[in-house]
């Protein structure tokens, strides 16, 4: 069942196996398995439930109800880099664009050689990705309805020699209404909002929403439950307190609130790591003014890509966007920009993505678990990289005739033609000249590793301090993934879900539990009757008692 504040008129003590903290790419997975497996699981969401009976084709509406900070977290320091993420059931899978691509074999081999961790190998990873893009309904996204916007820039860059194709999604019978990133109005992409969840919901797992999660309940060195409250979303006031007991806590908060809630808990600290290591692939983006008409936002967001330099770190991604979210990207205000809002119709858009090589993030302790502080620094090389996706963009844009072509590169706003490539190729960009960069993927900042010296979870997804809690979203990554990573996310989540399933199965964590708690009682029985003796023996000393009528009870039980 999904449950909302509003059903409760008082505080809330429950019982569950295992409390799951957010429900996205890790959190969804994990309780769908458990449950399935007949664990009592309770699913704690910040954000709040939406259908897609809500979802009515407004963006503003959208990132005021299911994004973190209306979707304006943004990195502190050079250049601002926009960084939205979902807060709602299914986290940010209910609002991105579905698309769901694998590991690349390199990154594996990295993560294997540097990070310890062999036992993850590319049969076991393989296996759960086809088993998930199979129960998500993965597949290329159809051409019929990738939109004229996708299918020009492929075409485009097919000409020039690059090589190109249709992006892999996870969308049953998509209909191409272009408004992925503001809930699916058909339901068809298969985020985790109507697909995991709903199954863990049916095998008897709860869900609370609009609860925010503030202590991770600790005792003699394992979790124990959590702590937290039921937040009405108007006021955004305190309703009703809440405390699950469980012997397993699962932290699927993504890779900014995981490291927060860490911070504020004092929990897993010892190696360093924890908020260290931040990735976020900074995305590029250009606007293309072409002779015809494209018909956006209609068509697939992200369809088509282009992954001639993979190899550098370097993807081209589609990217649509309404005319309301068109309208923030412009460079520029006044008149001008109501020239250009005109021409909405005739403008093709398209992304770039840049795994970082020397670009440097953090995540610190803010003022709240929910309001972590996110530091950022794209580095020299990246912004070279970052340059070469524009400069790769304006060609094929010309290539499929655009007039002009938009820019996020101070001194290169406008290129009016094919010729200004070459001043652009030539320039050395440093990194402040970008603006308006987005990112859309943090991860990496409590890895996993087969050290405790250098990562905060073990290759099962437990952390190494504390027994029984559990990380499972993008923040155990140990690098940058290169590509969009939710299929990735939840392929790790289900296999830790197995690594759950199998210490609660062989009642690991409730028979250490009984025999630490027995020991404690037999200390103190022990501890009882050498009381109990002593006192007897100051009393005789007295003259207060004789042997024959001692104090204590018959088995050395004190009075």
């Amino acid at each position: 069942m999904i449950h909302h504040p509003g059903e409760f008129d008082k505080d809330l003590r429950l019982e569950a196996d295992v409390a799951v903290i957010g429900s996205g790419a890790g959190g969804g997975p994990l309780a769908k398995e458990l449950a399935e497996a007949g664990y009592r699981v309770v699913v704690l969401e910040e954000g709040g439930h939406f259908t897609r009976e809500d979802f009515n084709f407004k963006p503003g509406e959208a990132f005021l109800r299911m994004y973190r900070d209306a979707g304006q977290t943004v990195t502190l320091g050079l250049p601002v880099i926009l960084l939205p993420q979902g807060c709602t059931v299914g986290g940010t899978t209910t609002v991105n664009s579905g698309t769901c691509l694998r590991i690349p074999r390199t990154v594996l081999r990295r993560w294997q050689l540097e990070n310890g961790l062999k036992d993850l190998t590319s049969e076991e990873l393989d296996l759960l990705y086809a088993a998930l893009e199979e129960y998500l309904f993965v597949k290329r996204a159809d051409p019929e309805v990738v939109g004229k916007n996708a299918l020009l820039f492929k075409e485009a860059a097919e000409r020039l020699g690059y090589s190109a194709g249709f992006l892999p999604r996870n969308a049953k019978d998509c209909e191409g209404f272009g408004m992925c990133p503001y809930g699916c109005p058909t339901d068809s992409k298969q985020s985790v909002n109507v697909s995991f969840i709903p199954d863990a919901v049916r095998a008897g797992a709860e869900v609370f929403t609009r609860c925010r999660v503030t202590h991770i309940l600790t005792r003699g060195g394992r979790a124990v439950g959590v702590r937290g409250y039921l937040y009405d979303p108007v006021t955004r006031k305190r309703l009703r307190s809440m405390e699950v007991h469980s012997p397993v806590v699962a932290l699927c908060g993504g890779a900014l609130q995981t490291p927060s809630l860490l911070f504020h808990n004092r929990l897993c600290l010892s190696s360093g790591t924890v908020g260290r290591n931040l990735y976020i692939h900074p995305c590029g983006s250009t606007l293309a003014l072409l002779g015809e008409e494209l018909g956006n936002p209609k068509g697939i967001p992200q369809s088509t890509y282009v992954d001639e330099f993979s190899s550098e770190g370097i993807e081209l991604e589609g990217a649509t966007l309404p005319p309301s979210v068109f309208a923030i990207t412009l460079p520029w205000p006044g008149k001008k920009h109501s020239e250009l809002m005109a021409l909405y119709p005739y403008f093709g858009t398209f992304g770039s993505m840049i795994s970082e090589h020397d670009s440097r993030g953090r995540v610190l302790p803010g003022p709240s678990p929910r309001q972590p502080l996110v530091t950022y620094r794209l580095g020299y090389q990246d912004a070279q990289r970052m340059k070469l996706s524009i400069l790769l963009m304006a060609e094929i844009w010309f290539e499929a005739g655009a007039r002009k072509v938009i820019t996020p590169i101070q001194g290169f706003l406008e290129l009016d033609s094919p010729r200004d490539l070459s001043a652009l190729a030539r320039a050395t960009i440093k990194p402040h000249q970008f603006i308006g960069l987005s990112a859309y993927h943090p991860m990496g900042t409590c890895p996993m590793g087969g050290d405790p010296e250098n990562s905060v979870v073990r290759p099962t997804g437990e952390t190494w301090e504390v027994e029984n809690l559990f990380i499972c979203d993008a923040s155990v990554l140990p690098t940058s993934l290169g590509v969009n990573p939710q299929l990735t996310i939840m392929a790790l989540s289900v296999r830790t879900a197995g690594f759950i399933d199998d210490k609660l199965s062989r009642g690991t964590a409730a028979a250490e539990v009984a025999t630490r708690l027995e020991r404690w009682r037999e200390r103190l029985r022990r501890e009882k009757e050498r009381l109990a003796h002593r006192l007897n023996s100051l009393l005789r000393i007295e003259g207060r008692v004789t042997p024959e009528k001692p104090l204590g009870r018959p088995g050395g039980e004190a009075r």
